[in-house]
């Protein structure tokens, strides 16, 4: 008897279900599309920008904290003789300890430029993708790169046209940047 009872909830409740979906004007189906936002943060003319932005700035201090490292590195190797005086391991240790500093305070100032950097690029992609999913009747745009979808066909994927329309955004700002000067 319960089994029977329970059996005809079931169909009940299949049948209701699709009488539902048969509805129209029930829910409308979503539309989502997908992008691959590593591609966009790599490819795009901003990004690209921001690496060659990186370069200039921080490039000549990178270089110099290397060959500051290298001459300590030959200074160490003076150091195995037994030989070596108390004052020059002494200045070696001195040594060390500012290039270390100098280290740390350069690291600091990179990865505030980055974070900096970093959040201009999320605020284009995102009103990119805004545009591109508002123009195109999507719903939902899901980043293919944070790890949720496994499978999206070719004509859910955003990512060209995201890529297209944040370099677009980029470029209309900088041209007003530049009209503004």
């Amino acid at each position: 008897m319960r089994k029977v009872l329970m059996t005809a909830v079931a169909v009940g409740l299949l049948l209701a279900g699709q009488v539902y979906a048969a509805d129209g004007s029930a829910v409308p189906a979503a539309k989502i599309g997908v992008v691959d936002m590593q591609t966009v943060a790599t490819q795009s003319v901003p990004a690209q920008a921001a690496k060659t932005q990186m370069e200039n700035k921080f490039g000549k201090e990178r270089a110099a904290l290397e060959k500051q490292g290298e001459s300590l590195k030959k200074k160490a190797e003076a150091l195995k003789n037994p030989k070596a005086s108390e004052e020059k391991k002494l200045d070696f240790i001195r040594s060390k300890q500012d290039l270390d500093q100098k280290t740390r305070n350069f690291l600091r100032k990179v990865e505030q430029e980055e974070v900096k950097l970093r959040q201009d690029m999320v605020t284009l992609v995102f009103s990119a993708t805004y545009e591109v999913a508002r123009a195109k009747g999507f719903n939902f745009v899901v980043d293919v790169t944070a790890g949720g979808v496994l499978y999206a066909d070719q004509s859910m994927d955003l990512t060209q046209d995201v890529l297209t329309e944040v370099n677009k955004i980029y470029k209309d700002k900088k041209g007003g940047k530049d009209s503004q000067k």
